[in-house]
């Protein structure tokens, strides 16, 4: 269960999106002014406000135009000074370099054609950012100004601009946005009398006022519906999520209850210690199990030990090795045997020598990876053939349903600003994926055989022992990674008497050379600012800020 709610707290950690940004940096104010032309044209004006910490080359702004639309004549400029601009398609990038500062830059352009004409009205329908945009605007306004002093006939926004719409009596409508968050968007729509635009070409020779006023009282609709089902979906969360805790719970008290009768009944069986465990399971296998099928080249190194220690290799100096039988007890001991005496060594022989030249040639690695996996694979087969692990396949399944049931909730409370009941639908989540993959409490002789090898994954108590578990002992320190194999200089463990110590002095020479040449056989490999993406806004246009 400990092993679980670690998995769980890691996959928790990595499953909270980031973003990690080159340049540091909060954009504080942004003021949009767009005036409207008489032949259709606008006229747009950005003043954005960034503070930057640490070091940075400049802003960027992705500017994307509407169906029939284009965006010409950009240009951008600090307290009256021109800045350079280079364009990326779409994307628009302002030099003014600096380090820890708060710049203001004024960004001008025009949208041709951004003003639609029909019959009785002419219509200002924009996405001045979209729902790529990456960056948060802290303070946002947009001003739309029309030719003349007129009346407005219809003004509003949608998604981050809904509500925000502020008419004035010379015609001028403020969206003042406030905070908007990145990956939003928020389109504005603003409608004058047609005369105003009497140089624009014709859009259409229909009325469009009527229709323009249906979709905004279709808009409210939508968003009152919206309201109403947040309201009914609010109520219910808690009985939703208390449901699934509830589930959780269970499992996890089901899973400690049953874990403390598995222990009780395993220390009870337990040899009291003072021994290297009696067990019909090798070594390479013990360390398997012990470290969740995780087998590194401390762990062959230990093998290859075993080994000499059961007499079916020989050892004929600190770096050379004689085979003495082939006959072994496990499939994966035949493996190292086959492996490191046939393909590597020669004539029953094999030198650490032999293993280093052999890594040297790239035509090898991919056999020396083929046979070190298949030689693992073997280890935790055997493992896995003594049945060290409960079948818990009611709770697992349980879980699984679980975690199916919470995704529709993953989905609808984010949907309805339930935001504090969606972080905890994604925890239950989570938890229930994981509980599913990973929860496999221990058996009996499991929890017997970790506890009697715990004791060595620190301290020298073994060395207490008798003869014939020292060895064993050291040799499972080794292969765990718990003993340090050049501690000790060489001449101070050939003069020991301790049987071990020639496992020890010998174990360091191996160690070294199995894991330079895994060094040598694992191949290991290990990129700026994109064009803006293709608009979410009304009629494909849209945008975004950033820095670089």
């Amino acid at each position: 269960m400990k092993n679980l709610m670690s998995l769980f707290l890691l996959l928790l950690i990595i499953s909270i999106p980031t973003s990690v940004f080159a340049v540091d940096y909060d954009i504080e104010e942004t003021i949009i002014n767009a005036s409207l032309q008489e032949n259709g044209n606008v006229e747009v004006k950005e003043t954005h406000t960034y503070r930057f910490d640490g070091e940075f080359n400049g802003i960027t702004r992705t500017l994307l135009p509407k169906e029939n639309t284009s965006i010409s004549n950009v240009r951008a400029s600090e307290s009256g000074t021109d800045l350079n601009i280079d364009q990326e398609d779409h994307l628009y990038k302002i030099y003014r370099s600096g380090s820890d500062e708060t710049i203001t830059i004024d960004l001008y352009y025009s949208i041709e054609n951004g003003v639609n004409v029909y019959e009785d009205v002419a219509e200002f329908y924009w996405p001045f950012f979209d729902d790529s945009n990456e960056s948060t605007y802290e303070s946002m306004s947009i001003t739309v100004e029309p030719p003349g002093t007129t009346e407005v006939k219809a003004a509003y926004g949608k998604d981050e601009a809904y509500g925000t719409a502020q008419p004035k009596d010379d015609g001028s409508v403020t969206f003042d946005l406030g905070e908007v968050p990145s990956g939003k968007k928020g389109d504005i729509r603003v409608a004058y009398e047609s005369s105003l635009f009497s140089e624009a070409a014709i859009t259409s020779e229909a009325p469009m006022l009527e229709t323009i006023q249906a979709e905004k009282a279709a808009l409210d609709q939508e968003v009152m519906a919206k309201a109403e089902q947040k309201e009914r979906w609010g109520a219910l969360a808690p009985f939703i999520i208390g449901g699934l805790a509830l589930i959780a719970l269970i499992l996890m008290i089901e899973g400690w209850r049953k874990r403390k009768e598995t222990l009780r009944e395993a220390e009870r069986q337990s040899s009291g210690g003072g021994s290297f465990p009696k067990e019909t399971m090798s070594l390479p296998a013990m360390l398997g199990f012990m470290n969740h099928g995780i087998l590194s080249t401390s762990t062959l190194t230990a093998a290859l030990l075993d080994l000499v220690r059961k007499g079916i290799v020989e050892k004929v100096s600190d770096k050379e090795f004689k085979l003495v039988k082939r006959q072994t007890e496990y499939e994966h001991e035949t493996i190292l045997v086959t492996w490191l005496f046939d393909k590597v060594g020669a004539d029953g022989r094999f030198h650490v020598q032999q293993l280093e030249e052999y890594v040297q040639h790239k035509e090898n690695h991919r056999d020396y990876q083929k046979h070190f996996n298949a030689w693992r694979q073997a280890v935790n087969k055997e493992s896995r053939e003594r049945k060290l692990y409960e079948k818990t396949a009611k709770p697992r399944w349980l879980s699984g349903i679980a975690a199916l049931a919470a995704i529709p909730f993953v989905i609808l409370f984010p949907y309805f600003g339930l935001f504090v009941w969606m972080t905890a639908a994604i925890v239950l989540f989570v938890f229930f994926v994981l509980y599913a993959i990973f929860y496999q409490p221990l058996t009996i002789e499991g929890q017997r055989i970790k506890r009697e090898l715990q004791p060595l994954n620190q301290g020298d108590e073994w060395k207490t022992w008798g003869q014939e578990d020292q060895v064993p002992a050291l040799l499972y320190q080794i292969g765990a990674g718990k003993r340090d194999l050049f501690s000790k200089p060489p001449a101070a463990l050939s003069s020991s008497n301790e049987d071990w110590m020639i496992y020890l002095l010998i174990g360091a020479t191996l160690h070294s050379s199995f894991r330079s040449a895994d060094q040598h056989a694992t191949a290991s490999a290990s990129s700026g600012i994109g064009p803006g993406g293709g608009g979410t806004g009304v009629g494909g246009g849209g945008g975004g800020s950033g820095a670089f």
